[in-house]
């Protein structure tokens, strides 16, 4: 792996009012200095120290970068696939890429045409996506009654206190989550078979945040926002591609596909497309370690 570009210490204080304790905790990419204080104003003031605009519009800085777009679904019905999602899981449906879409708070579970027989999400490289709900108990009842496969029973999670897991009716495995915090799209679970490598790939190419803690020393945790990328290897057997699986890709937006190409291809990794997208953005696709699929988007003013 390419080691990262270090631009500059960076550390995170927090300190409470009236209260000389304060936390520092080391920023997983180092861009800078924050400090944070807690005064008795609602507010949360924020100081930016040893940090300025051009460090997090550099090149470099894949942190400032990648916001999570979409996972992507291949199914042999776009408009029922979405239909189904949403009436399980919530959100909007709307008309978004080459099928409809379910919008959720911090992004889509979008659909596309299945071309011919498509594997199931479960022995590829992305494994699951996760979903948060209110009740993981009721949830898993009604998508037993909306025809899809049980595949563990309501029981207590690794990073929530109940967890679930289901197939739907198309193939993709999804994680059902008691989590108040992360809403909506709760995470990517990414199954592969060098967890420490790709962990190291993800924060090179696409930055985060860095939270070992919260895997519990089970898999690898980064958060994107609102957003957490999980990576793990299996028991046995080495997972395949998950282009052309039933959930074939994940999406990110970038500020610029020229950087962002630069960065990818310094990680030893070269797009198979790029092109423009009609609706806004310019699109780019690769497949990066052991064949995880992406979409970058950036947006574009044409």
């Amino acid at each position: 792996m390419t080691p990262r570009p270090l631009l500059g210490r960076a550390k995170l204080q927090c300190y409470a009012a009236g209260n000389e304790e304060r936390e520092t905790v080391a920023s997983p990419t180092e861009y800078g200095e924050i400090t944070m204080l807690h005064t008795d104003n609602p507010r949360l003031r924020i100081q930016l120290f040893s940090l300025t605009l051009g460090v997090l519009l550099s090149q470099g800085s894949a942190l400032a970068q990648s916001t999570f777009t979409h996972v992507h679904m291949r199914v042999p019905d776009t408009t029922e696939a979405a239909t189904w999602h949403q009436a399980l899981l919530g959100g909007e449906v709307v008309s978004r890429g080459p099928g409809q879409a379910v919008l959720h708070v911090n992004g889509m579970v979008m659909t596309m045409m299945a071309d011919g027989e498509t594997p199931p999400s479960q022995g590829g490289v992305i494994d699951h996506f996760g979903i948060a709900v209110e009740d993981v108990a009721a949830t898993v009842a009604l998508a037993r009654e909306m025809g899809a496969q049980i595949r563990t029973e309501p029981q207590v999670g690794v990073t929530a206190s109940t967890i679930a897991f289901i197939e739907d009716p198309w193939g993709t495995r999804i994680e059902l989550l008691e989590d108040p915090v992360y809403k909506g799209i709760n995470h990517v679970h990414m199954m592969v078979s060098d967890a420490d490598g790709v962990h190291e790939w993800f924060l090179e190419v696409f930055g985060g945040e860095d939270l070992p803690e919260r895997g519990k020393g089970q898999f690898h945790t980064i958060l994107y926002g609102d957003l957490w990328v999980h990576i793990s290897q299996p028991d046995e057997g080495i997972p395949a591609s998950s282009r052309y699986r039933s959930l074939d890709h994940m999406g990110f937006r970038v500020p610029s596909l020229e950087a962002f190409g630069k960065t990818l291809e310094a990680s030893g990794y070269e797009p198979y497309l790029v092109r423009p997208n009609p609706p806004g953005s310019d699109l780019m696709f690769f497949e990066g370690p052991e064949g995880i699929h992406f979409e970058i988007a950036e947006v574009v003013t044409r």
